[in-house]
């Protein structure tokens, strides 16, 4: 009887498990665009004396806040890309497992810069 190596798992599972690649990916595009949205807006309103919400950072602040949320959204894309490419072939894509891998890497090392420099 052939039973499957230790460590090593079905296309089923992998499928399952790309699903949830999929669902947390995608969760994290969203959320990503919802909040850049929503900091959108409060850019454009931090000028109306009326507004309860004022950004009070520079414009170099801006884009290291726009370039995270960026950082963020690309990782949620290669997970998405990943979970799709397991659904359909039934097997891990290691160049998507690297690049998750690295765009987190990357997003590690900026917080680690960042809470140094702070």
């Amino acid at each position: 009887m052939n039973s499957p190596q230790k460590g090593v798992r079905s296309p089923a599972t992998l499928r399952a498990l790309g699903a949830v690649m999929v669902v947390l990916g995608g969760g994290l595009m969203a959320g990503m665009a919802v909040l850049s949205w929503v900091m959108y807006g409060v850019l454009q309103n931090s000028g109306d004396p009326r507004a309860t919400t004022k950004f009070t950072g520079s414009e170099s602040d801006i884009m290291f806040m726009f370039g995270i949320f960026g950082l963020l959204f690309f990782i949620g894309l290669t997970a998405f890309a990943a979970g799709v490419w397991q659904i359909v072939f039934g097997k891990r894509n290691l160049w998507l497992v690297w690049a998750m891998l690295g765009l987190g890497g990357v997003f590690f090392i900026v917080g680690t810069i960042v809470r140094y420099l702070t």
